[in-house]
């Protein structure tokens, strides 16, 4: 697939495009958001109670729960959310387009590959996150050092507890920051990149991964100044809400404590949306532009300041 390449510019003209995102049909843009989060934190609620149920049954016949038994139970369902994610992405994706398109769109079209076989070739991204969270673990342990991240996992499990442990400090803390920049960019754009190369241009999982690569590689400069403001308008945005649905929860709070719970609620569920429109109408963005896309108009590219 031919890659165009973008100046850096164009990752502000994504950040830009972002904003406006859903204005077109709201109701379907942020609704297919808040549908994906809701059935990834029923997923996660499944996992949860199961092994819940799990821990009381062995409590209640006196017996521990062996490894086996846990791992047997947790491994098949926490593959099962992470198959899930770019599934939901993926719809996500596909609502934002069609809406974008000026097509007839729908909350519940974030949905709609889980209904065909494209959902089932996204699934194998989430086996893939898996994979490079192996790789990513194994690098940050030859980076740091085995010693830091025992010595880390202690201090937090003191934390937990009411403690104020020393928190510990891991060997060549600058090429470990260095190591995991470089792997989060590139993880995170195979997986933004692969879902609409899927998705919409009709590549299969290893064409995807690799046209990702190389669009990750080619425009690197327009996604890096895209990811940046990005990071920096969700910290900003994070402590306002958080500042928000502290308001909220007192207010609510004084009228009754369910009140100000269900307030709070709605509020980081809001922001959760909105995030995710943001980051997944970016990536449907950098992907149109960087390989095009025959059922959009043409790409808007800023030039020297100009937009043309």
């Amino acid at each position: 697939m031919d890659i165009r390449r973008l100046p850096a510019s164009q990752g502000l003209v994504w950040f830009r495009q972002a904003i406006d995102l859903g204005a077109r049909n709201p109701r379907a843009v942020f609704g297919a958001a808040a549908l994906a989060i809701i059935a990834l934190y029923a997923a996660v609620l499944a996992l949860a109670l199961l092994m819940g149920l799990l821990l009381a049954g062995s409590k209640a016949s006196g017996q521990p729960p062996g490894l086996g038994l846990v791992m047997a139970v947790a491994v098949p369902l926490t593959l099962a959310v992470m198959l899930l994610v770019p599934v939901l992405l993926g719809g996500l994706m596909h609502v934002i387009r069609e809406t974008e398109a000026g097509r007839p769109a729908h909350a519940r079209d974030v949905f709609v590959p889980l209904r065909s076989g494209k959902g089932r070739q996204l699934a194998w991204l989430g086996l893939v996150q898996v994979a490079l969270a192996v790789v990513g673990g194994v690098l940050m342990v030859a980076v740091a050092g085995s010693d830091y991240w025992r010595d880390y996992l202690e201090a937090m499990q003191a934390a937990m507890q009411g403690a104020t442990p020393a928190v510990p400090q891991p060997q060549n803390g600058g090429l470990l920051f260095l190591v995991q920049l470089v792997f989060n960019y590139f993880s995170y754009a195979l997986m933004l990149f692969a879902i609409p190369l899927m998705l919409f241009s009709g590549n299969g999982l290893i064409d995807a991964l690799r046209n990702a690569l190389r669009a990750s590689v080619s425009n690197i400069g327009a996604n890096l100044v895209a990811g940046v403001l990005f990071v920096g308008a969700l910290l900003l945005a994070a402590v306002v809400v958080a500042l928000l649905a502290s308001l909220l929860a007192v207010l609510g709070g004084a009228i009754h404590p369910a009140l100000g719970a269900l307030l709070t609620m709605l509020t980081m569920l809001g922001f959760a949306g909105v995030v995710l429109v943001l980051v997944v109408g970016a990536a449907y963005l950098a992907w149109r532009d960087t390989f095009g896309d025959a059922g959009m108009p043409p790409p808007v590219v800023q030039v020297h300041g100009f937009e043309a």
